[in-house]
């Protein structure tokens, strides 16, 4: 009874994620890689049906941020973004947005850019093994040695920090942990 359960609640997790995701992007800002990116995703395609596309470096507005539940900043170049990229930002992780930092490289300036951005909100230190309780993907979580920070909003992650490591640059490796570490990341928040 208990495996027919878990099957049962998979089945409709991934049903959800299959509506929720149509025609959702993923934002690309700062020097990512389109392709290393493209492989992740495509990898999350294959494992659980949620289709995301990517697009680079497009201008932040009003009319244009709701178009993605999640924005992936890397190398460092949230640094660069305007007041006005930081005010749509703001709002967009408080509806509902992720914004994930690859490759934090400074804590000092990580931690300024939280200031910024969400100063009524503690930044936590994540563990990939409470993260992702569930483990859809079958990580080796003994292995995967990564050090996470969050900003949670009403109990849904808003903000995620890659310090000191690339995914992409994982992923353009081709990196099979790191395709499930960043599956996982997707799949969380979109069906949470």
């Amino acid at each position: 009874m208990k495996k027919f359960i878990t099957i049962l609640g998979i089945i409709t997790i991934s049903f959800h994620s299959i509506i929720f995701a149509q025609n959702q992007k993923v934002l690309l800002l700062g020097e990512c890689d389109k392709e290393a990116t493209m492989n992740m995703l495509n990898y999350l395609n294959e494992r659980s049906k949620i289709a995301l596309t990517t697009e680079n470096n497009i201008e932040l507005s009003i009319e244009n941020i709701s178009s993605y539940p999640i924005i992936l900043i890397c190398n460092n170049d949230y640094l660069k973004l305007t007041n006005q990229d930081v005010v749509l930002l703001e709002n967009h992780l408080k509806q509902g947005g992720l914004l994930i930092l690859d490759n934090i490289t400074s804590d000092y300036t990580y931690s300024i850019f939280l200031d910024k951005i969400l100063p009524e909100f503690e930044e936590k230190s994540l563990y990939l093994d409470i993260f992702f309780k569930e483990n859809l993907f079958q990580i080796n979580l003994d292995e995967a040695n990564i050090d996470l920070g969050g900003i949670f909003i009403n109990n849904k992650l808003a903000l995620l920090g890659i310090k000191k490591e690339s995914l992409i640059n994982q992923w353009n490796d081709r990196n099979e942990e790191f395709f499930k570490i960043g599956s996982s990341i997707i799949f969380y928040n979109l069906t949470r």
